[in-house]
């Protein structure tokens, strides 16, 4: 394990942070939160290297001459070799002999992606790394992404939610220069320390499983339950969706639209400033938005059993 403080007057003010050794370390937050200048800190720009890395910045920079000269740049026979086959897997293998200059944005940061994957140093640090990959691009690239960083030891920084859920061993939330909570990743989305942590995760929701395409939609079976949801994933998944998305009924009540249906017992009621969170047990920990006056309609307390039903069009489904 290493911990880290990083200050920079006015930007960053982050004590203990903690980056594992073979895991992804994704350092989450809004635009502006400082998680780029914390990144670049531990890169060492500016301030001495602070960790054995290869950097990625948002932005990647490529010299003239052919995109494959390019991806090929400080790589050894071997490094170079297995960047080829990434950035096949990318889907810029095509593009090798093109001028670098002639690449589209998204396809630069791809080209990018597969050098900086290939790389051996100790760790990979990558700054937005999907935020110019076309949406239509956007499932295959991130799948591939968090198959080559499987067992590795890196930090991302992203804003996407997403990306975090699909990355990440372990969170950080960062907002306004300052680490708010970290930790493993689902016991972060399903336990933010503070209401703050909770307004900037927004999604509370994580169910890990395995995904199956049906009916236009993705099924996302995990121990306990069965999740319908959008997305094209396939394999380890993970289905996303928010506690406001989660409907709360009597467990008498019939069955209604919602594709997503599960009989639980309520394990807990937090009252967070105008709302309260519902923690039920389905087989695994579901959460849930109500207003007081809900609450009390429905009587809940710890213990009661309830029926939680979602839309599938209120889930997610992303690659694992």
């Amino acid at each position: 394990m290493n911990t880290f403080d990083v200050r920079v007057p006015g930007v960053v003010d982050v004590e203990g942070l903690v980056l594992e050794p073979g895991q992804v370390t994704v350092l989450y937050g809004p635009n502006g939160a400082g998680k780029s200048t914390l990144l670049r800190h531990l890169a060492g720009i500016g301030a001495g290297p602070r960790l054995d890395c290869h950097y990625l910045p948002q932005h990647p920079y490529l010299f003239r001459g052919s995109a494959g000269w390019n991806l090929g740049l400080g790589l050894d026979g071997e490094q170079a070799a297995w960047a080829a086959q990434l950035a096949d897997r990318l889907g810029v293998g095509g593009l090798l002999s093109a001028p670098a200059q002639n690449l589209s944005g998204g396809e630069r940061q791809r080209l990018a992606l597969a050098r900086t994957l290939a790389h051996a140093e100790e760790w990979l640090l990558l700054d937005e790394p999907l935020s110019a990959v076309d949406r239509s691009d956007r499932d295959r690239v991130l799948a591939e992404v968090a198959s080559a960083l499987e067992g590795k030891s890196a930090v991302v920084v992203t804003h996407d939610l997403d990306v975090a859920v699909a990355l990440a061993d372990r969170i950080a939330v960062i907002s306004a220069g300052r680490l708010l909570q970290q930790g493993p990743l689902v016991g972060v989305l399903a336990g933010p320390a503070d209401a703050e942590v909770a307004r900037v995760l927004g999604v509370r929701n994580v169910i890990d499983g395995t995904a199956t395409r049906a009916d236009g939609l993705t099924v996302v079976k995990s121990e306990a339950i069965e999740v319908v949801g959008r997305g094209e994933a396939e394999g380890h998944a993970r289905a996303l969706f928010g506690a406001e998305a989660v409907a709360v009924s009597p467990p008498s009540a019939g069955p209604g639209s919602p594709r997503n249906r599960w009989q639980g017992r309520v394990v807990e009621v937090r009252r967070r400033a105008y709302l309260v969170e519902v923690m039920v047990d389905v087989g695994q920990p579901v959460v849930a938005l109500l207003t007081p006056g809900a609450l009390e309609e429905l009587d809940l307390e710890p213990g009661c059993e309830v029926t939680l039903s979602v839309k599938a069009t209120s889930v997610v489904v992303v690659p694992a």
